[in-house]
């Protein structure tokens, strides 16, 4: 019995600092994306467009983004769903590793619905603003650049 509660009081211990954290509200970010696609027997894709995206203070993000551009000769748009980890998502002044997946939709050249896989690295996700840069799968081979703003709830201290 007192070995079951000292389990019990040590998860609680480990998982309330966390918790805690979660508690402080989560990160809001907006920005702007380029997404280059090429797939080994079709023309090469671009598109380019906003994007959005929440990030809890643990390192969890839920992106949204959208672009229009062109595949081969043809007009394209191009629409993503992403759920992503943020592996240091307070460093201040160094590149974090982050991991993601999700959903893309794709009109006009290219047409279709594909499921997502990447890794990427992000300049200074603690400050204010910063660039990104990701390879994958989806629709093809799959490479963005972008740069992110945001803004971060009350309390908020980066790592340097």
């Amino acid at each position: 019995m007192r070995r079951a509660s000292a389990r019990a009081l040590l998860l609680l211990c480990w998982t309330a600092a966390p918790l805690a954290a979660q508690r402080q509200g989560p990160v809001f970010e907006w920005g702007v994306h380029g997404t280059v696609t090429a797939s080994t027997g079709g023309p090469v894709g671009l598109v380019a467009g906003p994007r959005v995206a929440l990030r809890s203070i643990g390192g969890t993000r839920v992106a949204l983004s959208a672009g229009a551009g062109f595949r081969g000769n043809r007009s394209s748009a191009r629409g993503e769903a992403a759920l992503e980890y943020v592996l240091s998502p307070r460093a201040a002044s160094r590149a974090s590793v982050y991991l993601g997946g999700g959903l893309a939709g794709v009109v006009g050249g290219g047409k279709g619905a594909y499921l997502m896989v990447y890794a990427g690295l992000e300049r200074s996700p603690g400050l204010p603003a910063g660039w990104a840069v990701e390879a994958g799968l989806g629709g093809g081979f799959r490479i963005r650049a972008a740069y992110h703003w945001r803004r971060f709830p009350p309390g908020w201290r980066p790592q340097k």
